[in-house]
């Protein structure tokens, strides 16, 4: 896994900033299950610490965990972490097993590549300790599959295809056998990328439910996020809950979100080019009342609805010109 912070500045990334204040709003409906502040939060900080910042000072979580690979950043993560925020230097896949189980957590394992071997056991080992009302989101890069390189470098005769590496890498068995190479690259490989993620969960929780003693536990998923700011990513979130709990999992009331259409389809973040000028005319009318519509004026009509439909979770950018 790439040290991120390398390649990506978060604060310039719009349509990230509106997942994060979706996720937040996700979390704030856990009430049911209990206080929301006493949950604990796991997260990948890398050196900008943008998700801990807001659900520290808008949940008032104080319980945080970073999870960083790049132990050779350390200093610098180190001066620029907020809070006291303990910041544990090792892959993911070797932190999550010693995590506190016993108490609730929001996870975010916000991966900046696509799927991997790796990723798919972190679904396993969340899946096999999780406990009732904890809330797992997971984001992963859908670009491109690394295995369409791997073949276009390969120029052997007869060699397998970008497909076939992907079989081999991750098994048939996890594969969903209908797989088509175009599925590999795209928003396809992003609903591709979801699909293993929920089927690595649900495996992982036949086998804890047949096997262990405690109460059998499901998993409900939430919802599903896209969106693109120079790379194509996409997002699961889901909720684990006892049977004896479905009904709290009800009273979250999910389904109420403001960013989720309906019918429930993934959500595409699509951040509207508006000036800043066309940015206020528009937010001076929000919320609209029933039966009410927006005057436009010369704003394009498309962009006016994704920003109607968006507008709570945009970040505000302020242009200061000499």
């Amino acid at each position: 896994m790439t040290a991120s912070f390398k390649r990506i500045d978060y604060s310039l990334r719009p349509a990230k900033h509106a997942e994060r204040r979706m996720l937040c709003d996700v979390f704030r409906r856990l009430r049911p299950f209990g206080r929301v502040e006493d949950y604990i939060y796991v997260g990948f900080g890398s050196i900008w610490f943008s998700d801990f910042t807001l659900l520290h000072r808008s949940l008032g979580i104080k319980n945080m965990i970073s999870i960083e690979h790049a132990e050779t950043a350390r200093d610098r993560i180190e001066d620029n972490k907020p809070f006291r925020i303990p910041v544990d230097y090792r892959k993911s896949t070797d932190v999550l097993p010693e995590l506190n189980w016993s108490r609730n957590q929001f996870l975010w394992l916000d991966y900046d590549d696509p799927l991997s071997v790796d990723m798919l056991l972190d679904m396993r080992t969340v899946a096999r300790r999780a406990g009732s009302g904890t809330v797992l989101a997971v984001s992963v890069q859908c670009t491109r599959a690394p295995q369409h390189a791997q073949s276009e470098q390969d120029r052997s005769p007869g060699g397998p295809t970008a497909l076939d590496r992907f079989v081999d890498l991750f098994g048939r068995e996890r594969v969903p056998p209908e797989t088509a190479a175009e599925q590999l690259y795209g928003w396809q490989f992003g609903t591709l990328s979801r699909a293993m993620l929920f089927q690595e969960i649900e495996a992982e929780l036949a086998t804890r439910n047949c096997t262990s003693p405690e109460p059998e536990m499901h998993f409900q998923p939430i919802c599903e996020i896209e969106y693109e700011d120079g790379a194509k990513m996409t997002t699961i979130i889901g909720i684990f809950f006892a049977p004896n709990d479905r009904g709290l999992v009800e009273q979250c009331h999910f389904e109420a979100l403001d960013f989720l259409p309906n019918p429930l389809t993934p959500v595409r973040i699509a951040v509207p080019k508006l000036t800043v000028r066309e940015f206020k005319k528009l937010e001076s009318q929000l919320p609209l009342a029933a039966g009410e519509e927006l005057q436009l004026g010369t704003i394009p009509l498309a962009e006016a609805r994704q920003f109607a439909d968006m507008y709570r979770y945009l970040p505000n950018f302020a242009v200061l010109e000499s």
